[in-house]
């Protein structure tokens, strides 16, 4: 039986610095884990996953990978898009609350090439409502993904994929790990 598993991403940044964590699960079981570098709100967090997921030794046996957003290392805009078309690999945007997509664009106003990160979020899709969440979709139905979130949800509603990742990321940047 071939076995499957569960990505998930997160990222902590100071100054100039922002890396990007990937925690790799299968059931209850941490696997591996997985390390990239960003620019601070620069374009290239996508290509960098996709890179990070492609050259893993997981790669064939990715199921889902979750997103902690779609911004990371502040307006570092993930295409989920691309990534989705790119590795074969569904992918899911996990959120707490709805972003407050006003203040949002009113931000992405102060970049030369707020068009292109405005394509990149309206890309994303819709922004939609799953109970005590938010997500958005790429190659996943809202109810696969639903499933794939409560099966990797043990201590509370986000995937433990993500908080693991999370703690990770945030031990690199700060010394410590910091919740959420």
């Amino acid at each position: 039986m071939k076995k499957w598993r569960i990505a998930g991403i997160d990222d902590s940044f100071s100054g100039d610095f922002c890396c990007l964590v990937c925690c790799v699960m299968s059931g209850r079981n941490i696997e591996g884990f997985m390390y990239e570098e960003i620019t601070i709100d620069g374009l290239d967090s996508t290509e960098k996953i996709i890179k990070m997921l492609r050259k893993s030794k997981f790669y064939n046996q990715l199921r889902v990978v979750f997103l902690n957003g779609i911004t990371f290392g502040g307006f570092n805009i993930v295409d989920i898009c691309e990534i989705h078309q790119k590795t074969g690999i569904p992918v899911v945007v996990v959120m707490n609350r709805m972003p407050k997509l006003e203040e949002f664009y009113e931000a992405l106003k102060n970049f030369e090439d707020c068009h292109r990160r405005l394509e990149i979020v309206k890309r994303a899709g819709e922004i939609k409502n799953l109970g005590d969440f938010y997500v958005q979709l790429s190659g996943i139905s809202c109810e696969e993904a639903l499933k794939m979130i409560q099966m990797n949800s043990f201590s509370g509603k986000i995937p433990e994929t993500l908080r693991i990742a999370h703690l990770v990321a945030s031990a690199i940047v700060h010394g410590e790990s910091r919740n959420r």
